[in-house]
């Protein structure tokens, strides 16, 4: 067989190879826009959680407070988590250490930190 029958041979099958692959993608990434819509129509917009813990650490230049929590119902189990903080006066109402009751806002899993009451110990 000649060379240009074996490079025309195999530029074609590489042809066909990108081709079925670009058309496959295209379904795939049409699938994945549905499904993405339909996540978002199931979490029904945005939500509120009320939650306790401890604060670990404040990181005003990441926009973070870092809270050791309690279970989030209907959201996460118990855990320690950044949480970015909506407003720059949550930083100024907590230090690290302290017991708060805080709330999230927002649509899962981008939530913020709207809220942080500190739990006075009786």
């Amino acid at each position: 067989m000649a060379v240009w029958r074996v490079v025309l041979l195999l530029l074609l099958t590489l042809a066909v190879g990108v081709g079925w692959g670009y058309l496959w993608w295209g379904r795939e990434a049409t699938r994945l826009t549905r499904e993405i819509a339909e996540a978002r129509t199931a979490a029904g917009g945005p939500h509120e959680y009320r939650a306790e813990g401890v604060i670990r650490a404040v990181l005003p230049e990441m926009n973070i407070v870092v809270i050791t929590h309690d279970e989030i119902t209907g959201y996460m189990p118990a855990m320690t988590m950044g949480f970015r903080a909506a407003s720059p006066k949550i930083y100024e109402t907590v230090d690290v250490g302290d017991a708060v009751r805080f709330t999230l806002r927002g649509t899962p899993p981008n939530l913020a930190l709207v809220a942080v009451e500190k739990v006075t110990s009786q």
